[in-house]
């Protein structure tokens, strides 16, 4: 038996035996409020609050396991110009433009405008679904940015979207609810991460992301736009580009 069988039976198992436990000790949590044993009553509650929270870290560092991701290899020769004497933008754009990696889970596209370049930075798909006897859900993210070059001025401006949607289909007694839609939010970022996991049964998970679809009985979804924020704002700043106001404030948000 491999590894992986081995995690999906303990998952199984270690989901039933915590539901079990948990009815077992909230019955005998109630019987102790009504017997006016207040203390080992909260004392059983926080006890099952602690197994759930264990048994969902597992879960999240399981998941994380999952995440096979390239990162962007910056050029040994990191300065190539200063502030004082800045890059063209005709030798900054083909630097940007040669990040691009099919392993990278973003990609840089950019086009002249009438004030300079318009770069856009698009993360690829993030999509997260899973099925079991009575619900079938969906968890996506997007984000993208758009970085605005101004080559009189050797300035850069940047501003980020970042969007979520989420779909739940359950069966009740009221029949089939259903609920979803895409929530867009406008705005800078710093060290900011999106993730979402799920455990089922083998082969009820499914990731769709930069690397293909997974499927498995645990997915994770998991979009930091630091992975790509920091080498496009190192190239620009190697290139001796900077935004208007430039201060320590503002080199967060290009985390």
């Amino acid at each position: 038996m491999d590894g992986s069988s081995r995690e999906a039976r303990f998952a199984v198992l270690s989901r039933r035996v915590l539901v079990l436990t948990a009815y077992a000790l909230a019955a005998v949590a109630v019987v102790a409020f009504v017997t006016d044993r207040n203390t080992l009553g909260i004392a059983i509650v926080v006890l099952i609050g602690v197994l759930a929270f264990a048994r969902a870290m597992w879960t999240v560092v399981r998941g994380l396991r999952e995440i096979k991701r390239t990162k962007t290899e910056l050029p040994t020769a990191l300065v190539v110009a200063t502030p004082d004497e800045p890059a063209l933008v005709d030798v900054v754009v083909p630097a940007l433009l040669a990040l691009n990696s099919d392993d990278l889970p973003y990609r840089i596209d950019a086009a002249p405008t009438p004030g300079g370049v318009h770069v856009d930075v698009r993360w690829k798909s993030e999509e997260l679904r899973w099925q079991t006897l009575f619900v079938r859900g969906r968890v996506a993210y997007s984000w993208r940015m758009e970085v605005r070059l101004d080559p009189t001025s050797a300035r850069y401006a940047f501003t980020e979207w970042s969007a979520t949607a989420k779909t739940r289909a359950a069966a009740g007694s009221g029949g089939i609810a259903l609920d979803g839609r895409w929530t867009w939010k406008k705005g800078k970022t710093a060290y900011q991460r999106s993730m979402s996991f799920r455990e089922g049964a083998d082969g009820q998970v499914t990731v769709a992301g930069d690397t293909g679809p997974r499927t498995s009985w645990v997915g994770v979804t998991y979009i930091r736009p630091g992975e790509a924020k920091e080498p496009v704002f190192s190239v620009l700043r190697n290139h001796g580009w900077r935004p208007k106001h430039d201060w320590f404030g503002a080199r967060l948000f290009e985390k």
